[in-house]
């Protein structure tokens, strides 16, 4: 009879989970400096990857001394550079900021995304919050900006969003993007802190200012998809970016420096084990027939069937890998956690040809 009550209240919060937000992934900027386990820099003016100020003739130099943690808050800061930063090519920068991506460290698939920042006035400031795929290419595998902001001579009163979709190589005809824009009523986006997020499910992607739904896009609203691409953005694993960068237009006298934005924090949310949350990829681990492997210890695991059953656990593990030898042909997720208390998904896919 235990066992039977047991079974019931297991699927019973597996339907309670299913209409809530599990948070996946986080950083709050504790600490002193930027944790390498979650973020890298992006350095230079892109010039190394054949991008000229980043395929936007940008202004700056990245660099990671210009992102510094205090009090729980990161801080990006744009400053001028009166003797030049020279990138590898030749290229003089006089104008420094940052750029953090969760590139090779996390990337996912649908969920919620959200970021609380502080942004910036000032004319040839742009700072954003966005994705791309991992391994993609650009435009055909897509780009989802969550919040772009252009500086000017007044008040940074208007923010923005996109989906950008195109063909590979890029080609300016076949490039296109929906957009919005929307103002706020008083005051700057720069006055204070706000909250930037995007839902995104399959076919459907809901962009969110300070909660409030701004805008959203399916398939049908583009008039017309590239012949050499589908809507991409039910495919492959993405990764977070913020910078803080300098339009080719540039600055003018009336643009103050040092200036910097200010994140609280940056926030991935998933709603339930056997549906999107099975897309979350820690670039740190990998999975086969016969084991999952990190290259961090595993501090605890929950492995469920397709059903939603717990099958397996541990709840002080501390290895660096899980053996899947007695598992049968079948889909598992597993559920864990690294030392930090940060939690991941993986689905598994075991196919045993002997059995």
């Amino acid at each position: 009879m235990k066992f039977f009550y047991f079974l019931v209240l297991l699927c019973f919060s597996f339907n309670l989970s299913s209409q809530n937000w599990n948070l996946v992934w986080e950083d709050n900027f504790d600490g002193n400096s930027l944790d390498n386990s979650k973020w890298t820099h992006d350095i230079g003016t892109g010039t190394q990857y054949g991008l000229y100020g980043w395929g936007n003739g940008e202004l700056q130099y990245y660099q990671s001394q210009n992102t510094t943690l205090n009090n729980g808050i990161a801080t990006i800061t744009v400053m001028e550079e009166p003797n030049g930063l020279v990138d590898s090519w030749g290229n003089t920068s006089y104008y420094s900021s940052s750029k953090i991506t969760t590139k090779g460290n996390f990337s996912f698939r649908y969920g919620k995304v959200e970021a609380r920042i502080k942004t910036i006035n000032g004319e040839g400031f742009w700072p954003a919050f966005w994705m791309l795929p991992t391994g993609g290419d650009w435009p055909c595998d897509g780009e989802i900006d969550i919040m772009e902001q252009w500086g000017n001579n007044y008040l940074t009163n208007n923010t923005t969003g996109a989906a950008h979709i195109g063909n590979c190589p890029y080609s300016q005809s076949t490039h296109t993007y929906e957009n919005f824009s929307t103002y706020i009523s008083n005051g700057s986006y720069a006055d204070e802190f706000h909250k930037y997020s995007v839902i995104w499910n399959e076919d459907t992607i809901k962009w969110f200012v300070d909660e409030i739904e701004t805008f959203r896009i399916t398939p049908s609203s583009f008039s017309s998809i590239p012949s050499q691409n589908t809507w991409p953005f039910n495919d492959g694993n993405w990764y977070i970016m913020i910078n803080l960068a300098i339009t080719q237009g540039g600055p003018n006298i009336y643009t103050v420096f040092p200036n910097n934005i200010e994140i609280d924090y940056v926030r991935v949310y998933q709603n339930n084990l056997t549906g999107n949350s099975n897309n979350l990829v820690d670039e740190n681990y990998y999975c086969d027939n016969e084991k999952i492997s990190a290259n961090f210890l595993i501090s605890s695991y929950e492995i469920y069937n397709i059903d939603g059953r717990l099958i397996n656990m541990s709840q002080s593990y501390n290895k660096r890998n899980i053996e899947l030898d007695n598992f049968r042909t079948g889909i598992y997720v597993c559920k864990f956690k690294n030392q930090t208390g940060n939690q991941f998904y993986q689905k598994i896919i075991i196919n045993k040809k002997n059995e």
